[in-house]
């Protein structure tokens, strides 16, 4: 026992040895919030080296990261009595950032769902691609699944209601991005590059560094501002295909469901456009789903007014 607690206070001397920048460099390894919160209540020195991080990775529920303080000398002194996003309003030499946000998406266990939005400042649209099936399409199947009844698949006027409800649920956490968006830009005017996520990994990567980043900080005045109402009756485009073939990935997905929800007066041109563009940057079977179903079930799709 005494052995082992002398060999860990060398390994703690040795590391209290190491160089200013050296250490700060380790810290920017780690990353990861939680951590970091730990580390700074070690000692007085890694307290004043954590704000000198620049690459941080925060998990917590999106209502957080809209309620930092204003003023960040307020701030309690102690990491450990605080929210992660309120110790993140101390590091001021942040340049990338990853916010991993909560979510609490619910829907059947054997069902897969991905969206995927456009927003930067503000809120644009919305895409829900929605199976009650995914799977691995064997060769002898090919064939066949076109030849099956459909109508085993077709989706009953309740399980509709249900992802529409699911798409929507969505919209309402998606929309809270751009406010989180421009609350950290503005806090934060070294920032190069942040991510932002899921913790459910339903949602596509909002990630924006260079020219948009910069574009966006551009268009931020100020939170309130930069982010414009929705409008209260948002054009809805709702589409259902019973069995799809992706013959690009190989899968089949089954009683599939897409919705795309606009905050403008999109055109059907410019709806179908942002359907493909919500996807873009996932390049797997969601993103081949929809260009399939624009491809060849385009007519399967019709506009409500919410």
């Amino acid at each position: 026992m005494e052995n082992w607690a002398e060999k860990k206070e060398e390994e703690e001397n040795q590391f209290q040895r190491l160089p200013d920048d050296v250490a700060v460099n380790i810290f920017n390894k780690v990353s990861d919030m939680k951590w970091l919160c730990r580390s700074f209540v070690v000692c007085k020195r890694f307290a004043s080296l954590i704000p000198l991080v620049q690459k941080v990775s925060i998990k917590a529920n999106a209502g957080d990261y809209l309620s930092i303080p204003r003023d960040f000398h307020k701030l309690p002194s102690s990491p450990l009595n605080v929210w992660g996003p309120e110790i993140l309003a101390k590091l001021t030499q942040i340049r990338s950032l990853n916010l991993d946000l909560v979510s609490y998406f619910v829907a059947d266990n054997d069902s897969v769902f991905k969206w995927g939005a456009k927003l930067a400042s503000h809120f644009d649209s919305l895409t829900l691609l929605y199976a009650a099936s995914l799977s691995k399409m064997k060769e002898s199947e090919e064939e066949k699944e076109e030849e099956d009844d459909e109508t085993d698949y077709e989706r009953t006027q309740e399980e509709q209601i249900c992802r529409f409800h699911l798409a929507f649920d969505c919209a309402k956490e998606v929309m809270l991005r751009p406010r989180i968006l421009c609350r950290v830009i503005l806090k934060y005017p070294m920032l190069q590059s942040i991510s932002i996520t899921d913790s459910m990994n339903k949602g596509v990567r909002l990630y924006l560094e260079g020219e948009k980043l910069v574009e966006c900080r551009n268009a931020i005045m100020c939170p309130e501002e930069a982010v414009p109402r929705t409008q209260e009756n948002m054009p809805v485009w709702v589409g259902s295909v019973p069995v799809l073939q992706l013959p690009k990935s190989g899968y089949v997905m089954k009683g599939v469901t897409i919705v795309h929800v606009s905050n403008g007066d999109d055109s059907e041109s410019d709806a179908q456009l942002a359907m493909v563009d919500a996807f873009a940057e996932e390049q797997g079977v969601f993103s081949e789903a929809v260009v399939q179903i624009l491809k060849n079930y385009k007519d399967s799709i019709k506009i409500f007014q919410r």
